[in-house]
């Protein structure tokens, strides 16, 4: 059964009044000692006290991290009492002048009690041991070694028990935190600090010219001088570090002001805060320091992400009276915090602390005020919705940041006859119906989609995170549908009618302007047909054909004149972090809209009946990039293209593949059949990839474990290679997603196929896949698909490395299909 907080908190209590007690006692112990017994010279007490004072300040920490009790060489200075005629008299001053050192460089009379407390029974167990062990004969330098130790035990066994143990590196029961380089380097400074002493004092350097009485003084006064100048010096070094430190991270707030708008102004806050303060911990919390630590008020001021959003363009919420005082009055500490053993903290970690709380909340408060300007400038102030300004940075936004598979449409919305109904019910009315639209639009989309309102009664709507046309469509039906309900506004029933054009974009465009405009022609379209006598009582929405039939032809010439580029992403043998093959694929930018997807172009193409081409002109400049690629490394052999099962028959690409192969003799191609189109094999495309084998080709399962995967595509088609689908390795963490790894690698190892994982981004992953028996891996973090000059320039500069050390560059001309 774990202890209780109040027996802790007792216990801890009754061993601090133990320690003052003994701190008290010892000083005690030494003045009725020095009064009953014949004196030493003052001028040896004066120069011992100030000597000890002076050394106690210079403390040096033991711990791997911030937290430990820090170890000072005063205690050398006890030597004093093993060469002098009365110890207790001696270990008593020393108690009295570290007590007051203690006190005068923390401020805390208390602590300083409790650690002399723990010096003081080191102190006792120095000298005892020390006098013992010279008093048996032993040679004095290893005498005064031992008696360190016994010193260094002591103390740190004591704050260890206060501590109950909590010097791991977690905070926890044990010693990991403790770093044995740096007790050494404390045991050899106080033995050496301790033989000098020792060795000067008691003459076994020679003798100096003068009386008796001063050859005593000398030797009992100028060793402690010369330790005490010193480290005294190295004290006052090590606090000019300090206060560079701490000036160092207040000017490196001040100097990175503005702060990231992108990152948590309270993360910024520690980060410099941990710069400039040595401590254990730092928190942001409600609750005010408290013993062990030190706090500076911060003012979270409409600390607010200022990024443009739907979710923050949303009208404003209401204001609770508690939420007002939490803008006006600082309700949070900026908190460092240290170990009870720890060194203390100084004013000056205060002020550091301060003045670095001080600039986080003047920043909170400025970026709060430029949020709410932001605010008021980008929202439309009747509908709350974003205004046209903020429509266009966002879409701008949307496009370059979407991925090569996500597609965004535009839907333009305009309110038809709603002139009429401002002239005949009255402009109140006409706000109501846009309030109304707008909250219907803001309820109708979905979480990453965008509603702006940019005219008197048009709104725009952008749709993202799409795969076709069809799901651009169907969600504009679900907005339409939801606009069009009936609404009771001034005690008669309205029913909105819009007119909507709507322009898909499957690529991301050079100019996305071009997407609203083909949306607005198709918006036009749909008003021109109503005057024309098109249906006037509903809502339509009119898709444009432009861009559908631009691409088409885009990608017809494409692929027609061979100017696709053919892209190569390596993939490794985790073992020994080689390359042994290069997956192709397939890329294209077009001088003016840009890049066009992946997945589009692959649709575009099977519609446009050059999928076969298409591939037959991939797979000749793999082979071509393939006999380059061996004459810098030998060792890479395979080159794998990607295609469906239907194509592999004579009548599609398996004549083309049965003529190539055979002239490139020194290269293996790997046929990567997507686990999709296996399910529908028939026994003659079994024996032509049985034939294609034959032939010196590699078959491989491609994306196994995307979608619905069943375990019946593992023996549908004859394999030499499995490929899982980077979807479940995104989650390593997780023991299912590394068992089904595990089971699969196994299943690939009984039936001898090389199992290769896809998606690996980061070296933490492929760590966990090398410990559960993953030997090939393709992903990121071995290098993005590049074209052909670049993986060139890799393989002269890297050879086979599967990890190199500088990022490989996406961009660059790549080697044509054509």
């Amino acid at each position: 059964m774990s202890e209780q907080p109040e027996t802790r908190t007792a216990a801890s209590a009754v061993v601090s009044y133990l320690l003052v007690v003994v701190a008290v006692a010892t000083a005690a112990a030494g003045v009725v000692a020095g009064l009953s017994s014949p004196p030493m010279s003052w001028i040896t007490c004066l120069v011992f006290l100030l000597s000890v004072g002076v050394t106690a300040v210079y403390q040096m920490p033991i711990g791997r991290v911030t937290g430990l009790p820090p170890f000072g060489v005063a205690g050398a200075l006890l030597v004093v009492g093993t060469t002098g005629p009365n110890p207790v008299l001696e270990v008593g001053l020393w108690s009295i002048a570290y007590f007051i050192s203690r006190v005068v460089t923390t401020r805390a009379l208390w602590m300083a009690a409790q650690w002399t407390g723990v010096a003081a029974i080191g102190g006792i167990g120095f000298v005892a041991l020390s006098r013992l062990l010279i008093g048996l004969g032993w040679w004095a330098p290893l005498a005064l070694v031992l008696s360190v130790l016994a010193y260094m035990l002591i103390v740190l066994g004591l704050e260890f028990l206060r501590e109950r143990g909590r010097w791991s590196i977690e905070h926890t029961f044990g010693l990991s935190a403790l770093s044995p380089w740096r007790l050494l380097g404390v045991l050899a400074m106080c033995s050496g600090v301790a033989i000098a002493v020792y060795v000067s004092s008691t003459g076994l350097l020679g003798v100096v010219d003068g009386s008796a009485d001063e050859l005593r003084l000398a030797r009992e006064t100028i060793p402690l001088l010369v330790v005490a100048l010193l480290f005294y010096g190295a004290a006052k070094r090590r606090q000019t570090r300090d206060s560079e430190r701490r000036l160092s991270g207040v000017v490196d707030a001040a100097r990175a002001l503005p702060w990231d708008v992108q990152q948590d102004p309270k993360e910024t806050m520690v980060e410099f805060a941990r710069r400039a303060i040595d401590a254990a911990e730092f928190d942001v919390r409600r609750r005010p320091p408290g013993r062990n630590e030190i706090g500076a008020r911060f003012s979270p001021i409409n600390a607010t992400d200022p990024q443009l959003t739907p979710e923050s363009m949303a009208p404003d919420d209401e204001v609770t009276e508690e939420h007002q005082e939490d803008a006006v009055e600082p309700t949070e500490y900026l908190v460092a915090s240290r170990k009870n053993g720890g060194a203390p903290f100084t004013p000056d970690d205060e002020l550091a602390l301060d003045a670095i709380g001080h600039i986080a909340s003047e920043t909170a408060r400025v970026r709060g005020a430029y949020d709410t300007l932001l605010d008021r400038v980008d929202r439309d102030s009747l509908t709350g919705l974003p205004n046209y300004n903020a429509f266009q940075r966002s879409l701008s936004r949307l496009n370059e940041d979407r991925s090569y598979a996500s597609g965004i449409a535009v839907l333009f919305i305009d309110l038809d006859q709603f002139k009429r109904l401002n002239d005949t019910e009255g402009h109140h009315i006409g706000d109501e119906v846009l309030s109304t639209v707008a909250t219907r639009l803001r309820a109708s989309v979905r979480p990453h989609d965008f509603v702006a309102r940019v005219g008197g009664d048009e709104f725009v709507v952008v749709l993202t995170k799409l795969q076709s046309l069809a799901e651009a469509k169907a969600v504009a039906d679900h907005i339409v549908a939801n606009i069009g309900a009936p609404a009771m506004l001034g005690g008669r029933e309205y029913r909105p009618l819009v007119s909507v054009g709507l322009a898909y974009s499957g690529h991301q465009e050079t100019d996305p302007q071009s997407i609203v405009v083909d949306a607005d022609h198709s918006m036009l379209a749909i008003k021109k047909s109503r005057r024309q006598g098109g249906p006037s009582f509903e809502s339509s929405i009119g898709i444009s054909p432009h861009r559908s039939s631009r691409i088409n032809e885009i990608v017809a010439k494409a692929i027609d004149d061979g100017t696709l580029n053919v892209v190569y992403q390596p993939i490794v043998n985790t073992l020994e972090d080689k390359i042994w093959a290069f997956e192709s694929l397939v890329r294209y930018t077009h001088p003016e809209l840009g890049r066009i997807s992946t997945s589009s172009l692959i649709e575009k193409a099977k519609g446009l009946g050059r999928m076969d081409l298409l591939t037959k002109q991939v797979i000749e400049a793999s082979l071509k990039a393939a006999r380059e690629f061996r004459k810098i490394v030998p060792g890479i052999s395979v080159m794998t293209i990607n295609l469906e099962v239907e194509q592999i028959r004579d009548e599609h690409v398996g004549a083309f593949l049965k003529d190539i192969v055979p002239r490139y003799p020194d290269v293996s191609l790997c046929l990567e059949l997507n686990e999709r189109s296996t399910k529908d094999i028939d026994d003659d495309l079994r024996a032509q990839a049985e034939h294609f084998r034959q032939l010196g080709m590699l078959i491989a399962l491609d994306d196994y474990g995307s979608e619905a995967s069943s375990v019946g595509a593992l023996v549908r088609i004859p394999m030499d290679i499995l490929k899982i689908d980077r979807s479940l390795v995104d989650n390593l963490d997780d023991t299912r997603q590394r068992e089904v790894v595990r089971a699969l690698q196994g299943f690939g190892d009984a039936f001898d196929y090389s199992t290769v994982v896809e998606g690996i981004e980061t070296q933490d992953a492929v760590d966990v896949l090398v410990g559960i028996g993953v030997r090939h891996a393709q992903g990121f973090f071995y290098g993005r698909p590049v074209p052909f000059a670049q993986t060139m320039s890799r393989l002269k500069a890297y050879g086979p490395a599967g990890t190199v050390t500088r990022a490989t560059p996406v961009t660059g001309s790549g080697i044509r299909v054509g």
